[in-house]
């Protein structure tokens, strides 16, 4: 996690005018968000404060907030070509968006187009956890909603996008852990004494572990993992070491052996929340889910 992101004390003690300052970047060519915000101080958390952010914006009239989602560039190469917000260029040149072949440029500008037509602002995405196949199978499947329907959906797109770079500049409330527990489906016990890793992936792509332990007699680590303020949002992997729990359980080598090492991965959205990862197992299955 940087150092050098702000902190919510410090924040919560700035002027009014440099909260604005630190923070206008957050929602796309509107400062007054942040503006806005700073009388609701002092923040507890992050989320906490992006809620207060959001709430000024779901208070618009309609015109104010027409004007608002207009605010929003256009996701296209014209648009990296003419230049933007620093946070837009960025966020759209990860996508590839500067890096289009004339085919697929044509098919956005004729998606931009169509849905510009359709609901009066630009099509909004929070492409920085976006392929351009997602893109495209976002973009045609919301040119067909309704006009209330998509304001919700380009506003909920708008409350992920400023998550996201609130997250670049403020360092969030050390609330957050991760947890996980397995249970034996076949036995119908806890899965006691099964050895569990947990990775997180960096962003080359690469994989780091974290810690390692063995599970205790009620199938889970002994306390939750990475509190403090040491959880960031990303993407995380439990690893089960299934091979062993079931040899030492007499499961007989084909058995074990079908589904190895079993993985689970999942996504650290807000760092302040605590995320468990519960794990049914038998030899030839397994089902997960976010537990609480």
């Amino acid at each position: 996690m940087p150092n050098d992101l702000l902190r919510l004390d410090a924040l919560n003690a700035m002027t009014a005018a440099d909260f604005a300052a630190a923070l206008g970047p957050v929602f796309e060519n509107a400062p007054w968000v942040a503006r806005n915000a700073a009388g609701a101080r002092p923040f507890a958390t992050l989320t906490a404060l992006h809620k207060a952010m959001l709430a000024g914006i779901e208070a618009l009239p309609a015109p104010a907030l027409a004007d608002f989602l207009n605010g929003h560039p256009r996701l296209s190469p014209e648009t990296l070509r003419r230049g933007t917000t620093a946070e837009s260029t960025a966020e759209q040149t990860a996508l590839g968006l500067d890096a289009l072949d004339a085919e697929i440029s044509a098919r956005l500008d004729r998606l931009n187009a169509a849905y510009e037509a359709r609901f009066g602002y630009p099509f909004i995405l929070a492409v920085r956890k976006a392929s351009l196949e997602t893109l495209f199978a976002t973009f045609e499947r919301r040119l067909a909603a309704s006009p209330e329907a998509e304001r919700a959906e380009a506003l909920a797109e708008v409350a992920a996008i400023s998550w996201m770079r609130l997250l670049d500049r403020v360092r969030a409330a050390p609330t957050g852990s991760v947890s996980t527990h397995v249970l034996d489906t076949v036995r119908a016990a806890p899965a006691g004494g099964l050895g569990v890793e947990l990775w997180r992936r960096e962003s080359d792509g690469g994989m780091t572990r974290i810690t390692s332990f063995v599970t205790n007699d009620d199938g889970a680590c002994d306390h939750h993992l990475l509190g403090g303020g040491d959880l960031a949002a990303g993407t995380y992997e439990w690893r089960y070491d299934t091979p062993t729990y079931f040899a030492r359980h007499g499961y007989s080598t084909t058995a074990r052996a079908y589904l190895g090492k079993v993985r689970v991965a999942f996504t650290v959205w807000n760092p302040e929340e605590h995320f468990h990862v519960p794990l049914l197992l038998s030899p030839g299955s397994y089902t997960t889910y976010r537990g609480s």
